[in-house]
This record gives structure tokens, C-alpha cells and sequence, in this order.
């Protein structure tokens, strides 16, 4: 009689416990069984089935509990690393990473985003002054001859990796003391009764300055994504202006149009 290991024992164990009935394909629906593989762990991964330091099942375990061939896992997990929604650590095990999906027409909060997905969000100040707008700010923020602003710059970062670099501008007339503001500037806005009713967002492509690039440790010009957002009060007056420069492969927006 063969008798089984104790790392053998704890793996079959682990198994057992493991629940993943909601992956599997159906044989009734039209699509491939890698297919639907595909868009299920998706899914999961992006709901927050796994959370930031719980490594994804292997391929083994993921093939075992699906019925689906090694071949098809491996097919399915590569394509979802290369969307940027997990990565292969150098354990062989997959990770999620803090990408954010970010839907078109709804304002959400960085710190908010991050912590649905699990990651514990942080901000390291560069600079938080009361200071004279630039040109581009008076403009956008339609502040009045001799109004000053509250500058804001800072990274974003999550679980520790430095995810992105963000200045915002709020007219000093809301933010008379930009010290107030700790991790969250929309806390903030709450706290001081401040509500955003509309913005209106840019997004382009630009690169890693220099400085950008010492901040962020990222390499220097560095494609990144650029959103330029300008946030209104209920009667339309001006709140904020941010720029923010996001990793394209940790930020991702999505658009859906209707008739």
C-alpha cells in the first residue's frame, strides 16, 4: 500500500477546500471552454476573489478543479498578464497588481478604487503650499486677478509601489490650509461640505520627466497615461484642477456607449 507524504497530505487538503464551481465552463453555453475560463477568473480577479499578498491558485490547481487542460490555464492566465491584471512573481505563483478600472463618466476616488480591490493606498506629499496660479490654472479654474491657489503634489502609491504622481489645484479660497489634507483630498472636500456635481476630464499620452522620474523611480521617459480633470460645484464654480500621470499598465479606462 502506498502511503502519501505530509507536504502530499497538506496539498490535497488545500484542495479540497478550495472553491472555484464559479470558473468552471458550461457545456450549454456557446462560447469555448477557454473562453469562458477566460472571462470568469477575469471577473474574479477583478471583484477581488484574491486579495494583494494571496497568491492565485496554480496552473495545476486551476486545471484539477475545472476539469480544463493544463494547456488552456496557462493560455488563460498569460493573457491575463498581459493585461496587467495579475503578474508572475518569482515564485511561479500569480499575483494581482493595483491596476484600476476606471469607468468613463463616474467620479471616483483613487484611495476609494484601491481599496475595493484590496491594496492599502498611500499618498507621499512633495509639496503642499498656498501659492500663485500658473497660467493654465487661472484658466481653468477661472480665479479672479490676484486669487491664489492650494498646490498639491504628491505620488500615489499602493501596497508600497508608486503607481502614479499627481498636483492638483484648489482655489486657497476652499483650502485655505493645504495641511488639512491628509491621504484623501475628496475626504476633505466631504469633511469641509464641498461636493463635486460634474467634471470634466482630459486623457493623453505623455512621458516621465526627469524629476518625475527620481520621484517616481520610473524609467525616464516612461510612457505614461495623463488625465487632466477639472472638478465643478453644483453651480458650476471651479473646485480642482489635477493632473494626474498614471503607469499605463496599472490604469485602465473604460468607455460604453448607448443610443
Amino acid at each position: 500500500m502506498n502511503s502519501i507524504s505530509e507536504q502530499e497530505f497538506i496539498e490535497s487538503a488545500q484542495l479540497a477546500t478550495l472553491d472555484l464551481s464559479d470558473l468552471v465552463p458550461q457545456p450549454h453555453l456557446p462560447q469555448s471552454n477557454l473562453i469562458q475560463f477566460f472571462d470568469r477568473l477575469r471577473k474574479a480577479v477583478i471583484n477581488g476573489r484574491w486579495r494583494p499578498n494571496n497568491a492565485l491558485p496554480s496552473t495545476e490547481e486551476f486545471a484539477y478543479l475545472t476539469g480544463l487542460p493544463v494547456a488552456q490555464v496557462q493560455l488563460a492566465l498569460r493573457l491575463l498578464n498581459s493585461q496587467h491584471w495579475i503578474r508572475k512573481a518569482s515564485d511561479g505563483l500569480y499575483y494581482i497588481t493595483p491596476r484600476l478600472d476606471q469607468p468613463v463618466g463616474k467620479l471616483s476616488s483613487f484611495s476609494d478604487m484601491l481599496k475595493e480591490r484590496g491594496f492599502t493606498p498611500a499618498s507621499t506629499w512633495i509639496e503642499r503650499v498656498i501659492t500663485e496660479p500658473s497660467l493654465d490654472e487661472q484658466w481653468r479654474l477661472n480665479l479672479h486677478t490676484g486669487e491664489q491657489v492650494a498646490r498639491l503634489q504628491r505620488l500615489r502609491i499602493a501596497d508600497g509601489i508608486v503607481i502614479g504622481y499627481e498636483v492638483s489645484a484648489i482655489p486657497s479660497r476652499f483650502l485655505p490650509d493645504p495641511g488639512q489634507v491628509q491621504d484623501s483630498l475628496y475626504a476633505y472636500f466631504r469633511s469641509a461640505q464641498l461636493e463635486i456635481a460634474m467634471a470634466r476630464e482630459e486623457i493623453d499620452a505623455d512621458y516621465a520627466d526627469e524629476d518625475m522620474a527620481n520621484w517616481c523611480n520610473f524609467d525616464p521617459q516612461q510612457p505614461l497615461l495623463r488625465l487632466t480633470r477639472v472638478s465643478y460645484l453644483a453651480d458650476e464654480t471651479p473646485l480642482e484642477l489635477s493632473y494626474s500621470f498614471f503607469r499605463s499598465d496599472y490604469y485602465h479606462y473604460v468607455v460604453q456607449y448607448r443610443d
